[in-house]
């Protein structure tokens, strides 16, 4: 019997697929058939409250139906309208998480695609021996870059003007959902809000603001801000911008790359990650790289060794 191959395991995704057809989407039909109704009914009342108050000698009766329908008209006109907005907030957050899962497949699916590609070469890369070197000598080997992936959160990517390290389209895509989920509600909270209200406090919009998406705003806000880019690489003017500093190429001394074992949450456990750090000739580490896919770790390593001019020193990374 032939084991399960990790080219098969898109198959997986048959189990979120039957999920959304078999048993979300009845369950979204029946809700909105189901306020749809509500809602016919609540025209109803309204267009059966207008003929009566148009009734120039209305009897008791009539005047008894009044009164009960506009307490039902008003009661579920207000029910009604906010379960239309919460609909709203719904449809939306369940679009962008559609949409962060797809992409997430998607990216994850590529990385596995491009690293299996037969047109991938084999590149034999040779190390420098930092014993050989006075710097190599006394530069640290622990972790210069905190925590760190146990997948591919980021990448080399090239530019107009040369080369960034930018977070990967996996980290992308959760950033801007998160995003995307806060702004959906935040915008129909406040939508609904001024539709019924003339003017709101400036106590009442920050509370309507952290009480519904504007704190998965901020989160995702800040977290779009870091997939901006790590690092940037000028070639023509041979400069690197890392850590808030602008290294010039001269002042460039090797490339570090090591492994390192990230202690995670008692649920995800420890895994191993990788670095790769620039060596000033002062002696000063900065982090360039710093996650858990060896494979696209060493490749990106192999181009900044070549765009740099820098020898590379590797501790136990094969």
């Amino acid at each position: 019997m032939n084991k399960l191959s990790l080219k098969s395991t898109w198959l997986l995704l048959l189990i979120p697929i039957g999920i959304i057809f078999f048993v979300v989407v009845p369950q979204l039909q029946n809700t909105y058939n189901d306020f749809h109704k509500r809602e016919l009914e609540h025209l109803a009342n309204v267009q059966k409250l207008d003929s009566l108050n148009r009734i120039e000698n209305p009897t008791k009766n009539d005047l008894n139906k009044i009164k009960t329908l506009n307490v039902l008209v008003t009661v579920h006109g207000k029910v009604i309208e906010n379960e239309r907005y919460n609909n709203y907030k719904i449809g939306g957050m369940l679009v962008a998480l559609v949409v962060m899962f797809l992409g997430m497949f998607g990216s994850s699916y590529w990385v596995r695609h491009k690293k299996s590609s037969p047109n991938n070469k084999q590149v034999t890369f040779n190390y420098a021996d930092p014993s050989f070197d006075d710097i190599g000598q006394q530069i640290s080997w622990e972790a210069e870059g905190n925590g760190g992936s146990n997948f591919l959160s980021e990448h080399l990517k090239k530019t107009r003007t040369g080369y960034k390290i930018a977070s990967s389209s996996y980290m992308k895509f959760v950033s801007w959902s998160f995003f995307l989920i806060g702004l959906n509600q935040l915008f129909w909270t406040y939508f609904q809000y001024f539709k019924n209200t003339e003017a709101l406090s400036f106590m009442k919009i920050g509370s309507l603001f952290f009480t519904s998406g504007g704190i998965f705003m901020i989160i995702g806000g800040f977290f779009v801000l870091l997939t901006g880019g790590k690092a940037v690489i000028h070639t023509r003017k041979r400069k690197l911008i890392v850590d808030n500093k602008i290294l010039d190429f001269h002042q460039l001394h090797a490339l570090q790359v090591l492994e390192k074992l990230v202690h995670g949450s008692s649920s995800s456990g420890s895994y191993i990650c990788y670095e790769v750090n620039v060596v000033t000739k002062q002696g000063e580490r900065h982090n360039l790289l710093n996650h858990g896919d060896k494979v696209f770790i060493l490749s990106d390593m192999a181009k900044l060794s070549k765009i740099l001019s820098l020898p590379v020193w590797n501790r136990g990374v094969v």
